[in-house]
């Protein structure tokens, strides 16, 4: 009984050493915001325009304050565009961290 007692506490110390590890690897990243289309100062001849990136980590994503659906990191949305400049802004927010795209694209419709 001496050596299952003994092998029972080394099991439950290497449990809770490693216990906070694992919970603790998604809020030790750093939240990063990539967006990958359109690029700022684009020019564009179509409305709506899809506009996509990545987030490091689990965040909430809005586009001009509307929430978009986030997916093994990945965002993607169809954001209606006014003739002239527009202004488009992307946040990620998880936790207390937040991470904000300013992007710029004109819309000239083509004809």
């Amino acid at each position: 009984m001496n050596s299952l007692s003994k092998l029972l506490r080394i099991s439950l110390l290497i449990a809770l050493l490693v216990l906070p590890m694992t919970a603790c690897t998604e809020s030790a990243m750093v939240l990063a915001l990539t967006v990958d289309t359109p690029q700022d100062k684009a020019t564009v001849s179509a409305s709506p325009v899809t506009v996509s990136g990545s987030v490091t980590k689990k965040a909430e994503v809005k586009i001009n304050d509307v929430v978009v659906p986030v997916k093994s990191g990945k965002f993607s949305a169809e954001i209606k565009l006014t003739e002239g400049s527009n202004v488009l802004t992307v946040v990620a927010k998880s936790g207390k961290d937040t991470e904000t795209k300013m992007l710029t694209i004109t819309y000239k419709q083509s004809g």
